[in-house]
């Protein structure tokens, strides 16, 4: 079982009184998870929502090409599971890419207690609206092309430098590694920035990208979702 201090190393639960983390502790249950050790299938029944305490989650879904794909890597202080609370089954799986303690809260406590939380549901319903603009987005782009913009936006943000009325990347880029960041195909990828650098929206001198901000700008409107996706690095082993 878990207390409260729990609960406090949970993004979601930030907004929460102490009072009401004494109240839903009760309601959530430690697990230990070996690395590897899957923690729900897909398609299975969607019985629990997750948070990850410590350690790290990988979530993947078939391709149907025999090796799974992997979608994202959830991280201590995050949760996973919450867009399938509602749903009959899981739409991903889920499985410990390193040793990992994770709090299950079954799908009804969920639903029923934890959603009766102002500042615990207002967290729940501003993550699923980034994840539905995020996907509008994803849909209206197509063919990885949003993806690669979003990404270049986080890095200009992060680490870009205007001159001579472009953005420098101050970080070497490396196509393969940025196809993993975005679970996208090198191949396709070396497309992407080929067909960029002919319309003259991305370059690059010795592996630091070069970005037209007007290019950028019609990319990606909605700065702050950009700003709100978390890259990680695949994982190559799991």
């Amino acid at each position: 079982m878990a207390d409260s201090k729990d609960l406090r190393k949970i993004g979601f639960f930030a907004g929460c009184s102490e009072a009401e983390l004494r109240d839903l502790a009760p309601l959530c249950r430690r697990a230990t998870c070996r690395q590897g050790q899957p923690i729900h299938e897909e398609n299975a029944p969607a019985r629990k929502v997750y948070a990850v305490l410590d350690g790290d989650v990988l979530l993947y879904r078939s391709s149907g090409e025999g090796r799974p794909s992997r979608l994202a890597v959830v991280k201590s202080g995050e949760m996973f599971g919450i867009g399938e609370a509602m749903l009959p089954t899981y739409y991903t799986g889920a499985s410990a890419l390193s040793a990992c303690t994770v709090l299950e809260i079954g799908r009804e406590d969920f639903v029923r207690r934890f959603l009766a939380v102002p500042a615990f549901r207002e967290r729940v319903v501003l993550e699923l609206s980034r994840i539905a603009r995020f996907l509008v987005c994803k849909v209206t782009g197509g063919g990885g092309r949003h993806d690669l913009a979003f990404y270049l936006r986080a890095q200009a943000d992060e680490c870009g430098k205007a001159a001579g009325g472009r953005i420098h990347l101050q970080k070497k880029q490396r196509q393969p590694e940025i196809a993993s960041v975005l679970n996208l195909s090198r191949e396709h990828v070396t497309r992407l920035f080929a067909k960029l650098k002919a319309e003259g929206a991305v370059d690059f001198n010795r592996g630091f990208p070069i970005i037209d901000p007007a290019w950028l700008d019609r990319e990606v409107r909605d700065r702050d979702l950009a700003a709100s996706v978390q890259y990680r690095d695949a994982p190559v082993e799991w």
